[in-house]
């Protein structure tokens, strides 16, 4: 089966060298970080936190291009050529990151290679992610789509307890609307059904798999368009 990379990005390698050549800056939650049209003019590397990457339509509808969690870095390619923002960058929980301004990156880059290789990482998993968010689009129905937002939440969040999974960040019917592109009542719709197929369940505002291995099965199941 062809791997389908996640819109969650992350790395568990601490950088150290990106921590001790810039600066610590708090973001507290549900702060905008950067703006379209915005000139960057520094790198950020998420030291802790959470931001989200988001566009928004014509008509004001949001859209969730990435979650962004410990580890990650953004702007970098704007910050390389040159290129304004061209999306909203929201800080969605207390966050501390690391800002190095370009000249610092480049001497980075420059002498050495595993910041070179941590950089060239970043890029690589957002084009893979972003093409497999359109191979999503093309291929496969919401139902899919949404057992793959679980599936993949399972193994960013996933924490073991009394034989389920409990995705350890609270999301909404709204979140997965705006992360996935589709309407609040066809992902209630979706989720009743799943739920009632006891792949998930919903306790305290966060969701549980009950069965991963069912999940995934029945997803596999699901005709491409």
């Amino acid at each position: 089966m062809k791997e389908m990379f996640s819109s969650i990005l992350g790395s568990q390698r601490v950088s150290k060298t990106l921590i001790e050549a810039g600066e610590k800056v708090f973001y507290k939650k549900n702060t905008t970080i950067a703006s379209p049209g915005e000139i960057i003019d520094k790198f950020y590397y998420i030291l802790k936190g959470r931001v989200l990457c988001i566009e928004y339509s014509p008509e004001g509808n949001e859209k969730i291009e990435f979650i962004l969690e410990d580890g990650s870095i953004f702007l970098e390619s704007n910050l390389l050529f040159d290129v304004p923002a061209f999306t909203y960058f929201k800080a969605v929980e207390d966050s501390y990151i690391i800002h190095l301004s370009k000249n610092k990156l480049m001497e980075l880059i420059l002498n050495n290679l595993d910041i070179s290789l941590f950089i060239m990482e970043s890029l690589t998993k957002k084009f893979f992610s972003s093409m497999s968010r359109i191979e999503e689009l093309l291929f496969h129905d919401v139902e899919w789509r949404i057992c793959n937002l679980f599936i993949s939440m399972a193994k960013s969040y996933g924490i073991e307890t009394e034989n389920m999974i409990k995705l350890n960040f609270k999301i909404s019917h709204q979140f997965i609307g705006h992360l996935l592109g589709i309407n609040r009542i066809t992902s209630i719709k979706i989720i009743k059904k799943l739920k009632g197929m006891n792949y998930i369940e919903q306790i305290d505002g966060y969701y549980y798999i009950k069965d991963l291995n069912g999940l995934e099965q029945y997803q596999a199941r699901k005709k491409i368009k």
